[in-house]
């Protein structure tokens, strides 16, 4: 994870938290059922993402299967 100090605004780390991309998994979950994941990327501007089919590598931090 990026370090408090980084400085972002606390809007931007509300948004790229892993809460919020856990959120926003969830309700996608919801809609389309099936495998979704959140992978950590290492950039400090988007440390996580969302992925369909994580790729061998990745580093998932959460994952949704029905």
């Amino acid at each position: 994870m990026f370090a408090q100090n980084s400085g972002l605004s606390p809007k931007r780390r509300q948004l790229c938290s892993c809460e919020n991309a856990s959120r926003v998994a969830s309700r996608l979950f919801d809609e389309r059922p099936g495998r979704i994941a959140v992978v950590r990327t290492g950039d400090p501007l988007q440390p996580y993402r969302i992925c369909f089919r994580p790729a061998l590598g990745d580093e998932v931090e959460l994952e949704m299967v029905s």
